[in-house]
């Protein structure tokens, strides 16, 4: 086996809700009413999600089968469908999923280390399996009267040619690339604007690799900032509100762990960007989102994960600065923490010396919305990003819902 993936932290880490949804998002609907998924067929199953008691994982449970389990559990009765199954098979499909071209180790402080894949290899290559359509008449209502979007907004040089028409197995939806930082095509996200049941639905199309992959606007001369959102219709709800000059926008369409963040800021600094800002969502996982993007921007900071109560911040460097700064709203402890889910650590941070010329620094904040937003002003303040990062907060949940909101207030 040329992988190994630590299933203890895929559990964890990786949301078994979104997988189902990019595995099986068109064939199922969520019922509000059932507070559940419900597949669209008489007599459908119906699927829940809710949290283990105990250890915090996200578990699956399914009304018609009585059964649940976790994200492998799931792999093997609803995609393999053998519950048997080889280790090798689940990997294969969790790191097609993943989006990686690197591999999970067991007992490794991170999530990912980089290994090389054979040239030519298929899973390297996206393959696009409807018709593009660059027309997007059919979803004009759905833009300008569902998302309040202008025809100006949605015509302008940012934006123009970014949306399209998808067409696959006869379903036509309103969709935009996934593409990765070198620009290659990775994905396709998929919209549906017909009114029926499965209306705003949204799910990826089959093999899309959104762990590496984001929407971009166009490419303008002389853009100086890139602004990243968590969904292409706030940022042009965004542009529609504050009418930016010289941006360029990135979507990292829901999903933002610190290995995608240091992608963007490798994708920031390789066109030679000056300006960050940060559109992300006013709830908890936009903030940290926010964090993993600023922890990727500096230098010191290794590594962002995180447990239901607490997230684990790792530096390496000179002790002698920014650390030592940032150090002071700490409590130092003499035991190094394990990040569990069943676990509440307090504020605070631990030293740990790899060696004569690498030391390591932990430090622990709690998974709370206040946490967050505290922790990110400090890093703004003590590594002096002001110049270089703005944070915008929408009033509400997101800038498409204060587009909304004011237009539906103007019109009365």
């Amino acid at each position: 086996m040329d992988y190994l993936m630590d299933w203890d932290r895929i559990k964890k880490e990786v949301d078994i809700e979104q997988y189902f949804l990019f595995k099986m998002g068109n064939v199922y609907s969520f019922d509000k009413y059932k507070r559940a998924y419900v597949l669209n067929e008489k007599n459908g199953d119906i699927i829940r999600f809710f949290f283990h008691e105990k250890s915090g994982i996200k578990m699956y449970y399914s009304i018609a089968f009585q059964d649940s389990g976790d994200i492998i559990q799931f792999i093997k009765k609803r995609i393999l469908h053998n519950i048997n199954a080889e280790a090798s098979d689940i990997n294969a499909e969790l790191k097609t999923y993943l989006g990686m071209d690197h591999y999970v180790a067991p007992n490794s402080k991170e999530i990912a280390r980089y290994q090389r894949r054979n040239e030519g290899s298929n899973e390297d290559h996206y393959q696009v399996y409807g018709d593009i359509i660059q027309k997007i008449d059919q979803h004009h209502q759905y833009l300008t009267e569902f998302r309040k979007l202008s025809p100006e907004t949605i015509k302008s040089e940012f934006f123009d040619g970014v949306l399209f028409t998808y067409n696959f197995q006869s379903t036509e939806s309103l969709a935009f690339y996934l593409k990765d930082i070198d620009g290659k095509i990775v994905g396709i996200n998929r919209v549906q604007t017909t009114e029926n049941e499965l209306f705003n639905k949204k799910w990826f199309d089959k093999k899309s690799r959104n762990g590496i992959g984001f929407t971009f606007s166009n490419t303008l001369h002389n853009t100086e900032t890139l602004s990243i959102f968590e969904s292409l219709f706030d940022a042009m709800s965004f542009q529609e509100l504050n009418q930016c000059k010289s941006v360029q926008y990135c979507v990292t369409n829901g999903e933002l762990s610190f290995r995608k963040a240091q992608l963007i800021i490798e994708y920031f600094k390789k066109n030679k960007f000056t300006n960050i800002i940060l559109g992300n969502d006013k709830d908890l996982a936009g903030s940290y989102f926010n964090l993993n993007i600023i922890g990727g921007y500096i230098d010191a900071v290794t590594h962002i994960r995180k447990s239901k109560n607490n997230i684990c911040i790792e530096m390496s460097g000179d002790f002698e600065g920014e650390i030592k700064v940032l150090s002071q709203f700490f409590k130092e402890t003499e035991a190094k923490f394990e990040l569990e889910d069943h676990v509440e650590y307090p504020q605070s941070y631990f030293t740990e010396t790899l060696s004569q010329n690498k030391t390591q620094y932990f430090f622990m904040i709690s998974n709370t919305l206040d946490s967050i937003q505290f922790f990110v002003g400090l890093l703004i303040q003590v590594w002096s990003l002001e110049d270089v990062i703005t944070i915008h907060q929408p009033i509400n949940k997101d800038f498409n819902e204060d587009l909304i909101q004011i237009k539906n207030t103007a019109h009365g």
